[in-house]
């Protein structure tokens, strides 16, 4: 307590303000004058490193410890699976007393009555008949001996001594589409397969597998499902036999993102055919096994792995475990145009570009959506939607939250200066000289200004989409077609603004001289951006007088028309056709 109150009248910065920034809690507020503190004193720090030392080990234990008790329930399975093993496969038959043959009584009954004894000897079969059927489908063998036997067939079991290549090939399925995959692996684990790379959709679904614990390279790890299964608090397990001599366990549990997964495996070895995730939000995720098998190795299959030389120079040098973690690796340029046009389109199908201040930052791990939004529930709804979102980040704030940290600053902050009007526009001075009413001028100034507002708005966007990624040639498929769902949309609303700015400037019923041009746009050199800056510069003149020489509105009017005529012109001459395409189109 001396300490604190010391650092705080020598101006340092709190234990508080510290542990938060090494647990990344620290408020967005905030974030700017902590980092400006620490970067120029030293003692600050000194005390942020012991706090940031102090975090990691104590993450460390708690890992390790977990790691420990994980291996301890894998020991116990295993001990159970030897205890299993020793015990015989049909149980002994208890003798019983043997009722002496009456052979006399059974031949006289026999012999009085054949029709009734044969109808009882049918109905003692059918009972014995139907009562070994129900033995027979009734699985004896419990949820935990289940998966400890599917355990052998995991990757990590070095259960084969000969050599050879293990070829597992999967189809998964989705509500969307279905994946096939084919996994080689190393019979007695020495070497591993290559990496291969994922498009963003295998991405996401990797994933999202991730989740239910669903290893990647091991969908049908009996071993994943272990660890799925014992990290559930409250769960109901269910085994039954289906067609083919399967069994299939299913884990149901009322809490978290998976509603149920279930194993299937053949009941003579025990062997993982089918994995179903059932989650949550109604989707469910089929995995099956299409065909396993052993090849030898041969030139082909060799390449599909990493070189043995390679392998023993990578353990040699392998890393121990340390305190501290390693950073992330830096995202490629790929990845990052990935996520950030991702984001950007999550943001228009959200209408948060169209007047909410947010900004979009990439960095070398990903893309930070920043902003303030009007109310926590609109800050709630987009964090939601982009968190969604690999490799991005959502740092909003609303006016509310700002307002109820700080009243006084939200009070001021929301007061605005409005600079009053006191000279007549050349809108109304059109409308005076020709004896009209000026009641619709309530509303048209602000319509014609919102309108072209929005074409400015739209304009930009293009221009900067264009600009930045049209010309990329590291443009991946998906990117591709996000970049051109984009530039669609924002064609659709500057068509549509420009059509409003039309028709509003029709009502105005201004007549303005047929070889009335442009102005100074340009033509064919000036971008889409100068334009709608040069057509919003003009509807301001028209609509407030503001930054005109005293002209008119025949004049003013005359200019815009030719204005959102080549603005049209422009709009329709956008290509939205996904870059890629375009290329494949080419070389054919």
């Amino acid at each position: 307590m001396i300490r604190e109150l010391h650092n705080l009248l020598r101006g340092h910065l709190s234990d508080r303000e510290l542990i938060l920034r090494v647990t990344g809690d620290l408020p967005s507020r905030k974030q700017a004058r902590v980092e400006q503190h620490l970067g120029a004193c030293d003692a600050c720090r000194i005390r942020y490193d012991e706090f940031e030392d102090l975090f990691w080990q104590v993450a460390a234990y708690h890992t390790s410890e977990a790691e420990v008790d994980k291996l301890e329930a894998r020991m116990g399975r295993v001990r159970l699976v030897a205890q299993l093993n020793q015990l015989p496969d049909d149980p002994p038959e208890t003798e019983g007393v043997k009722p002496e043959k009456t052979e006399q009584g059974v031949g006289a009954f026999l012999r009085m009555n054949p029709i009734l004894a044969t109808g009882l000897i049918l109905a003692c079969v059918s009972v014995i008949c139907v009562f070994l059927g129900i033995q027979q489908s009734r699985p004896r063998v419990t949820s935990n001996a289940l998966l400890v036997r599917a355990e052998a067939w995991d990757p990590i079991a070095l259960h084969s001594s000969a050599p050879g290549v293990i070829r597992q090939t999967v189809e998964i399925t989705t509500q969307k589409r279905t994946l096939k995959r084919t996994i080689y692996r190393d019979a007695q684990g020495k070497r591993i397969a290559r990496q291969q790379r994922l498009n963003t959709g295998e991405t996401l679904l990797r994933l999202k597998l991730a989740t239910a614990e669903v290893v990647w390279d091991a969908p049908l790890s009996a071993r994943s499902y272990q660890d799925w299964h014992d990290a559930q608090r409250v769960r109901e397990d269910h085994i039954r036999r289906a067609a083919g001599d399967l069994l299939v366990l299913t884990t149901t549990t009322p809490e978290g993102a998976v509603a149920a997964e279930s194993l299937t495996v053949r009941d003579t070895d025990f062997h993982p055919v089918r994995r179903t995730v059932s989650f949550r939000d109604s989707e469910t995720v089929e995995i099956a096994e299409l065909d396993y098998s052993i090849l030898p190795w041969t030139p082909a299959v060799s390449g599909l792995f990493q070189p043995e030389a390679a392998m023993s120079a990578s353990d040699s040098i392998r890393p121990q475990p340390a305190l501290i973690p390693f950073p992330p690796l830096p995202l490629s340029e790929e990845q990052l145009t990935e996520a950030e046009l991702s984001a950007r389109l999550t943001l228009d199908r959200l209408h948060a570009d169209t007047g909410e201040q947010i900004e979009l930052v990439r960095g070398p791990h990903g893309v930070e959506v920043r902003g303030i939004t009007d109310t926590e529930k609109r800050k709630h709804e987009l964090e939601a939607q982009l968190d969604m979102l690999p490799h991005v980040t959502a740092s909003l704030s609303s006016i509310e939250e700002l307002k109820a940290k700080s009243p006084q600053q939200g009070e001021l902050s929301s007061l605005k200066v409005i600079e009053m009007q006191t000279r007549t526009t050349p809108l109304e001075a059109y409308y005076l000289a020709h004896g009209r009413n000026l009641a619709p001028l309530s509303k048209l100034p602000l319509e014609l200004l919102n309108g072209a507002d929005a074409i400015d708005r739209e304009s930009k966007a293009i221009d900067d989409l264009q600009q930045r990624f049209s010309h990329n040639e590291a443009v991946s498929l998906v990117a591709s077609d996000t970049l051109a769902e984009l530039l669609f949309t924002h064609k659709h609303k500057l068509m549509t603004a420009l059509e409003s700015e039309e028709q509003l400037l029709a009502q105005a019923k201004i007549e303005a001289p047929h070889s009335q041009q442009a102005g100074p746009t340009n033509g064919a050199s000036a971008d889409l951006s100068s334009l709608a800056e040069r057509n919003l510069a003009l509807t301001m003149e028209l609509a407030t007088g503001k930054g005109g020489s005293g002209r008119s509105a025949e004049t003013i009017a005359g200019e815009l028309a030719a204005s959102m005529n080549e603005l049209n012109l422009r709009a329709h001459a956008i290509q939205v056709v996904p870059q890629n395409s375009t290329k494949l189109d080419t070389k054919k």
